[in-house]
């Protein structure tokens, strides 16, 4: 998926930024460490990395919560461990796709060039759902040959992921590989107790929601909400005051309960439709700060909160 307007030429935009980098960072064989250091892409992926790894790994994520994850440009530090990881972890699926390929090719760490051992993505994981268009019931049956890479905004997806990344830890760090299996495995009993409890507080909703992208397609699905369509009449793609027009007044003609946007996405368009459509505008998060899986727990929590919160 890509965001057409703020990438403007996004390779050789990327390109120039990281060759400005990496001379500030002199490249040279990595020496053995205790911890295999984990790079993950996005704040997600670092705290299920964190859950699985525990205190025998060291974690850095490269985005931060409330980034386009679509947008990247690394700082000086940020190629420095890219160049040393022993695992990067992506969501793939194409969330990285404008900028992770040529960033790893310039930062020639084999450890961690794609289809290594030292590559991990949601690819190897799960199967994505496709990414659907628009708000007609016309456009809403159009599925764009992408696929959706917010997988873990589903938390079953979280554990499907946690348990195969044990794995791959325990390739990278054999001495562990108990310690990471055992890790998954409580990983998945604390998630598998939260989603009812999720669940519960999410069905305070009532009435569908249109999203302003394809964020939150996979929290919907997991929590049995009704989704009704987006903002965006093609991923990536902003709407025409025409199309915002015809959005106003299917919003009313649909009786949605909510419109849900990212916090990069909160501006004038979300804005006009809310206030012209009269639906509560919720901003909600695709990631949150916090370490490890209270982290990750704690991005549902907040979202099931200002869901409940604000169907009263």
């Amino acid at each position: 998926m890509h965001r057409s307007k703020s990438n403007k030429g996004p390779f050789s935009q990327l390109q120039t930024v990281i060759w400005g980098l990496l001379t500030l960072v002199i490249i040279m064989p990595v020496n053995a460490h205790a911890k295999p250091i984990v790079v993950a892409t996005v704040p997600a992926l670092g705290q299920i990395a964190q859950a699985i790894g525990g205190p025998n790994i060291k974690v850095h994520v490269l985005t931060r919560a409330g980034q386009d994850a679509h947008v990247f440009y690394p700082k000086p530090g940020q190629a420095d461990v890219l160049s040393r990881a022993d695992l990067l972890i992506s969501a793939g699926f194409g969330l990285e796709g404008q900028w992770l390929p040529s960033l790893l090719k310039l930062v020639k760490n084999p450890k961690i060039r794609l289809g290594s051992k030292g590559f991990f993505t949601g690819e190897d994981a799960i199967e994505a759902v496709g990414v659907l268009r628009g708000m007609s019931s016309k456009s809403l049956k159009k599925w764009s040959p992408e696929e959706n890479p917010f997988w873990w905004m589903d938390p079953e997806n979280g554990i499907k992921v946690a348990t195969m990344l044990a794995l791959r830890l325990g390739e990278v760090d054999p001495v562990h590989e108990g310690d990471y299996l055992a890790r998954a495995e409580d990983f998945s009993w604390l998630i598998t107790r939260a989603i009812p409890r999720w669940k519960q507080k999410a069905a305070a909703l009532k009435g569908p929601v249109i999203t302003y992208h394809n964020s939150y397609n996979y929290f919907i699905k997991a929590m049995d909400i009704e989704l009704a369509g987006f903002i965006e009449p093609m991923p990536g793609i902003e709407p025409s005051t025409r199309h915002l027009d015809t959005l106003i007044r299917q919003v009313k003609e649909k009786r949605i309960a909510m419109i849900w946007v990212e916090p990069y996405h909160l501006g004038p368009v979300a804005r006009r439709l809310a206030k012209e459509s009269g639906v509560r505008l919720l901003v909600l998060p695709v990631a949150t700060d916090g370490r490890g899986v209270d982290g990750y727990m704690g991005m549902f929590d907040k979202i099931v909160l200002k869901i409940e919160r604000w169907s009263q």
